[in-house]
């Protein structure tokens, strides 16, 4: 192997062996007075924030999830789709408060827990979002007169754009990441545990790069060295094993290899957080909300943890959590009548238990949760399923949601309609990078931080960079204008 390949090898091992990978925050310029106050209010007494991504790997169908059920709106939607429309009768009718655009609204029967989240104002949607790196008509990308996110409709790359804002090749760090980043550098996070990013699905690209690493632990918690290992072992039969592996372990943190005493470190550190982590969550309060069967919905049991971790957030020293949960079996190419439903029954049911569970730890303005995903699906059907599409819509779920609304514009579901670039592939009306940018504001993190993340902003005017969807920014962020205009 060359010198080359052996670099190349060790940034791989780097980049992806780590539970957790730290590193130094310095990176970043403080945040600035205007923040740290920003911070303090929007926190309230504890000054715990938390972010809930759920990823639905593959693509999840947005047609099928909303659909109109005003008579004409309905008629285009099931020409175009005639084998997998959901029957109108069906439907359960959702009343926006705004931007229905006119046209009356349903969601699948499996989402019945959503729309009395929604029906209760503690969710909203997020219409027809998706990658944009500017405005763009049908006539801009017939005439490729405006540029264009990399890899239209491919899996990965869209994956990764909706991630970090670049092609699986260019991408480098996830926003989730530099969420974390910017928080660190400011010095809001001093005291924690823990990496402020905590993944329950392993490696992803949202918080890649944050330089105070990513936690991962599995769907039922932290995982634990072997018994036979731990350091406090002390059982007669396993003490010799016990200290040869830590014989072996204080070996290899000097040698003279970088690569083999990073592999020491990150291990020890890998064992000391689990070790932290697992009794934290061991003794934080039991979680007495109902959730689904153990077992019998895989998002449930994510989330649960993650609602167990918000509990230990005081034992882990924790004033901000950015959770990532991964739910997979989107790509609905076949038999997607069946598996959508099963799926959006499933983000249903958990969803609901969690944001109950955030309300039983008296936290549900504190923590949102929101849903993304690779790309919408295409409009039309292929036969049994939908290929891959562009805009879709996105859940955003908690306390501090201004619910009952759909924020953006929701697409007309008609083939060859003015978003329609083929198939019923739409046009995103709202950029990722304006959910990202919004999302963070809440946070904790002020405009020029928001708009350094997510520099395509600039490109979409004044304003764009935040949606009104979350109270107490939206009161924080008018009370800071109205001072302004005063003086």
């Amino acid at each position: 192997m060359s010198s080359n390949d052996h670099s190349k090898a060790r940034r791989r091992f780097l980049a992806q062996s780590t539970q957790i990978a730290l590193g130094s925050a310095a990176a970043f310029a403080t945040l600035g007075r205007l923040q740290m106050v920003q911070a303090a209010d929007l926190g309230g007494a504890d000054d715990y924030r938390a972010l809930v991504c759920i990823y639905l790997f593959g693509g999840a169908d947005s047609f099928n999830m909303v659909v109109p059920r005003t008579t004409a709106a309905y008629a285009n939607y099931q020409a175009a789709r005639p084998a997998l429309s959901i029957a109108q009768a069906n439907l359960l009718p959702i009343t926006p408060l705004s931007g229905d655009g006119g046209v009356q609204w349903g969601l699948h029967p499996a989402l019945s827990e959503m729309q009395a989240l929604f029906e209760s104002g503690r969710a909203g949607l997020v219409a027809n979002v998706g990658p944009l790196i500017a405005p763009t008509t049908k006539a801009a990308y017939t005439a490729r007169s405006v540029p264009l996110p990399p890899e239209l409709f491919s899996h990965v790359d869209q994956q990764a754009y909706s991630m970090s804002m670049g092609s699986e090749t260019a991408a480098r760090s996830g926003w989730g990441g530099k969420i974390a980043d910017r928080l660190a550098a400011s010095g809001m996070l001093a005291g924690s545990s823990l990496p402020t990013s905590i993944s329950l699905s392993g490696a992803n690209m949202w918080q890649g790069g944050a330089a105070d690493g990513v936690y991962t632990m599995g769907s039922s918690g932290p995982s634990r060295i072997n018994d036979t290992l731990r350091p406090t072992q002390t059982w007669s039969r396993v003490v010799p094993r016990r200290d040869a592996f830590y014989k072996l372990l204080d070996a290899a943190k000097r040698d003279s290899s970088l690569f083999t005493r990073e592999h020491a470190r990150i291990s020890q550190r890998a064992i000391d957080f689990s070790e932290f982590a697992f009794n934290a969550l061991n003794n934080a309060p039991a979680i007495t909300t109902p959730f689904p069967v153990a077992g019998q919905n895989r998002l449930a049991d994510t989330l649960k943890t993650v609602a167990r971790t918000i509990a230990a957030r005081k034992a882990l020293g924790q004033k901000r959590q950015i959770f990532f949960v991964g739910l997979g079996g989107w790509d609905t190419h076949d038999n997607m009548l069946p598996d959508h439903e099963r799926l959006l029954r499933t983000l249903s049911e958990a969803s609901a238990a969690f944001f109950n569970a955030t309300v039983e730890l008296g936290v549900p303005d504190q923590v949102t949760t929101f849903t993304m995903t690779d790309f919408g699906r295409t409009l039309n059907s292929n036969g049994d399923g939908t290929d891959h599409g562009w805009g879709g819509h996105s859940w955003i779920v908690g306390g501090d949601v201004v619910g009952r609304r759909i924020y953006g514009q929701m697409p007309e579901m008609r083939l060859g309609g003015d978003q329609d670039v083929g198939r019923g592939r739409m046009i995103p009306t709202t950029a990722i990078e304006q959910l990202g940018s919004t999302l963070s504001r809440w946070f904790g993190l002020r405009q020029g931080d928001a708009m350094e993340i997510f520099p395509n902003l600039r490109n979409f005017g004044t304003g764009a960079d935040y949606i009104p969807m979350l109270a107490s920014s939206n009161a924080l962020l008018n009370e800071i204008d109205f001072r302004r205009r005063r003086r």
